[in-house]
């Protein structure tokens, strides 16, 4: 890249998370641009080096990431990978990311994927094809292109083929589309699977021990 294209890199000392893998590794940050950041992956035991990251990362180059205090966590891709001085770095760049990451995000609440894909739900007696909105270890947000009543605490099952999850799921609110349709906070309340996977806690136990 030319010196004309290259965005200004701020030099940085912080800390943060990725996932790949199907695992959260510990990562720390070395400089910034509005386009992309390059991180030291913290922890070796399972990703060792190069070779190693790149089998990860055979399926896809994109991961998630979590940096709790620049308030920044999102989608990244891995461009570029080096060892420095037995160090690995990563180059990553921004894909979809959030910025001023609410408060909520802090107190131990999981992490949340945005994420579109169809599943099915049963309410009302019948099953509605759904588009999720966002996943999390916790619950999914859900679209559904028709207008609908379902009381806050209902409990009911789905099927996500994308996730590989099936069992039961409550309800917790429910509130009109401006646009049409209905949207729906959905937890899980029993789960056909122990681990879902594909998705990251991104939950710092350094940062609220006590919650």
């Amino acid at each position: 890249m030319s010196e004309s294209r290259r965005y200004y890199r701020k030099n940085l000392n912080s800390h943060g998370f990725i996932y790949l893998a199907g695992e959260e590794f510990e990562i720390s940050v070395k400089n910034l641009s509005i386009t992309g950041l390059l991180v030291e992956l913290e922890d070796r035991s399972i990703i060792r080096d190069v070779s190693d990251l790149f089998r990860a990362i055979k399926l896809s180059p994109l991961v998630d990431i979590y940096l709790h205090k620049m308030r920044i966590a999102g989608e990244a891709e891995i461009v570029r990978a080096d060892m420095v001085d037995e160090n690995l770095l990563l180059a990553l760049e921004f894909v979809h990311v959030f910025y001023d990451i609410p408060n909520i995000f802090y107190k131990r609440k999981a992490y949340r994927k945005s994420l579109s894909a169809p599943g099915q739900i049963f309410l009302n007696d019948r099953k509605y094809i759904f588009k999720t909105i966002n996943v999390s270890v916790e619950g999914i947000m859900i679209f559904l292109d028709e207008t609908i009543q379902v009381a806050p605490g209902t409990v009911t099952t789905f099927e996500f083929k994308r996730l590989d999850l099936l069992g039961e799921i409550q309800v917790v609110w429910v509130e009109p589309d401006p646009k049409g349709g209905t949207i729906m906070g959905l937890q899980y309340i029993r789960m056909e699977k122990e681990k879902i996977t594909g998705i990251p806690r991104f939950a710092d136990p350094h940062e609220h021990p006590d919650e």
